[in-house]
């Protein structure tokens, strides 16, 4: 049967418009949970921007807001480990630095596992993935070289005749619970089940046998006769919030010399600037013996 040239052409543009290609359905992970990226095997973030590397940065930053809730938590934590009463917090830095470390080679293990293009936006979307069984993984591994690290310190501890050896041991015992708290609450985000690894050292026990040792330490501080007024209230201060207990009387078992020597430096560039050297030097009363030294280069300015 042969077909109308009208006839055919209606036909043409019928298989045409129905053949037409439609929009591409959006992945089930733009507005849901994804398929291929199930929640019990990932941790997964979304980002949507008018470029590519925005929308991958976005799904990352995403993705990443898990663990920086943590690494505030763990901040806070470290904060009220330093000024608690009687408890020393010259790690405080050292631990937030590596509770930020720890927290940054989580962030870096994120991959971008998809990305799509909106046909009617032209926006794009990423999907960032964290496969937890490696995370967790990589975890517990750490974890377990913490805990190792924490049983060697306090073997050193109990070992050790001398006193400041006995407390430079359990404040790294201390130094390395702390850590591994860190990374127990990372892993309590990457663990489906949310239990992580239990410790067997308890933080609170070994934070009061370091407090009990630096009690032990009678200290006083002295510093130079032309030091800067109020400089000897920041020493003896400094001992203090370190957890040392501080002795007023005249038979001290060590002391804490101090000497600060600042230069003037003149006006430069619409400032006024100081530069000069912090010493303290730990020694023992009764022997004189000499236990250490350290210095340290300051250089201050002010419009002023």
């Amino acid at each position: 049967m042969k077909l109308s040239a009208i006839a055919f052409l209606t036909l043409m543009l019928s298989l045409l418009s129905g053949c037409a290609s439609q929009p591409p359905a959006a992945p089930d992970w733009i507005s849901g949970d994804s398929a291929q990226y199930k929640s019990a095997q990932y941790l997964i973030g979304r980002g949507q921007a008018a470029t590519q590397e925005e929308a991958k940065d976005r799904a990352r930053a995403d993705l990443s807001k898990i663990f920086q809730v943590a690494v505030a938590a763990d901040s806070e934590d470290v904060q009220k480990f330093k000024t608690g009463p009687g408890v020393p917090g010259q790690f405080e830095s050292q631990a937030s630095r590596r509770i930020t470390t720890h927290t940054s080679q989580i962030i870096r293990g994120i991959q971008i596992a998809e990305l799509w293009q909106d046909p009617a936006t032209n926006n794009y979307h990423a999907l960032a993935a964290l496969p937890r069984l490696q995370t967790a993984a990589s975890l517990r591994q750490q974890i377990g070289q913490l805990d190792d690290a924490t049983g060697n310190h306090v073997e050193q501890s109990r070992k050790a005749s001398d006193l400041f050896l006995k407390i430079a041991a359990a404040s790294l015992a201390v130094d390395s619970q702390q850590e591994r708290d860190s990374l127990q609450k990372s892993l309590q985000v990457v663990d489906p089940a949310g239990r992580g690894t239990e410790s067997q050292w308890n933080s609170a026990k070994l934070n009061s046998d370091l407090d009990e040792l630096l009690k032990r330490v009678r200290i006083a501080s002295q510093v130079a006769a032309d030091s800067t007024p109020g400089f000897a209230e920041i020493v003896s201060g400094a001992l203090a919030k370190a957890g040392f207990m501080i002795e007023t009387g005249q038979n001290p078992d060590f002391v804490l010399q101090a000497r600060m020597e600042m230069a003037d430096l003149g006006f430069q560039d619409g400032w006024y600037w100081q530069r000069g050297v912090l010493e303290v030097t730990l020694s023992e009363t009764g022997s004189g013996r000499v236990r250490g030294t350290r210095r340290w280069t300051v250089k201050s300015n002010a419009p002023d």
